[in-house]
């Protein structure tokens, strides 16, 4: 292999990283332009150093199987357990098929990861609106958004508000993250719940409100939403 060979080598590796840390740069996620590039660089120097720089007679395999077990680590370090989710398996996937490009790019094997390109684009990119879709349609509810109601309400009406609650709760499309009943005083009450929801579900969150509002006996009913970062 000539030095021509070898620095062109690195220089397609540096672009295709580039272009699959664009997408993820894009979409804020944990592990975007840098991290990417430098992965797909790092999987093509090793396959190199391989065929180079330990001769002939040394084994390729083992060099390949030892940056499938440090990507395994790196992967491990951007999936995150958020309340009832697991968040950032799609980012350690992405981490792991730019190795595997890198890897093809270093041994020479243009073809494997010019295809490996256009199929993680494809998917990172078409697949999306597909599974927007899917869950738009199916009822799943939105993992990064949680919503946080609280009613205070006279001990009369604490039967109602339960029953009110509940019938909410059992719908599809709703998912309770946590759940409190607290005595506030001698004739009050206060239940708070976080909870997330469909896209359909969460169009009525206004028209949920003011229904426990104008219920007799409740004393003030209010709810708000959070949004955390997004790590696919």
């Amino acid at each position: 292999m000539t030095d021509i060979e070898l620095a062109a080598r690195l220089l397609l590796s540096l672009f295709f990283g580039i272009l699959i840390g664009i997408e993820r740069q894009w979409h804020h996620k944990n592990a975007g332009l840098k991290t990417n590039t430098l992965v797909v660089v790092g999987a093509t120097a090793f396959a190199l150093i391989s065929e180079r720089g330990f001769g002939p007679g040394s084994n390729p395999t083992q060099i390949a199987a030892g940056v499938v077990t440090g990507i395994g680590f790196i992967g491990g370090g951007v999936i995150m357990h958020r309340g009832g989710s697991v968040q950032g398996i799609n980012t350690a996937a992405t981490l792991w098929t730019a190795a595997g490009m890198g890897l093809a790019i270093g041994i020479g094997y243009y073809k494997l990861a010019w295809l490996l390109l256009l199929v993680v684009l494809m998917i990172q990119l078409l697949l999306r609106w597909a599974a927007a879709w899917i869950n738009q349609r199916s009822g799943a509810v939105m993992p990064l958004v949680t919503y946080h109601f609280a009613v205070s309400f006279a001990d009369s009406a604490a039967e109602s508000v339960r029953a009110a609650w509940s019938n909410f709760a059992e719908q599809p499309g709703v998912s309770v993250v946590n759940y409190s009943e607290a005595k506030q005083d001698l004739s009050e009450e206060r239940l708070e719940v976080s909870f997330k929801l469909s896209e359909a579900r969460a169009r009525g969150m206004t028209a949920f409100g003011q229904a426990f509002a104008v219920m007799p006996g409740v004393r003030k009913a209010e709810w708000s939403q959070s949004t955390s970062a997004e790590s696919e």
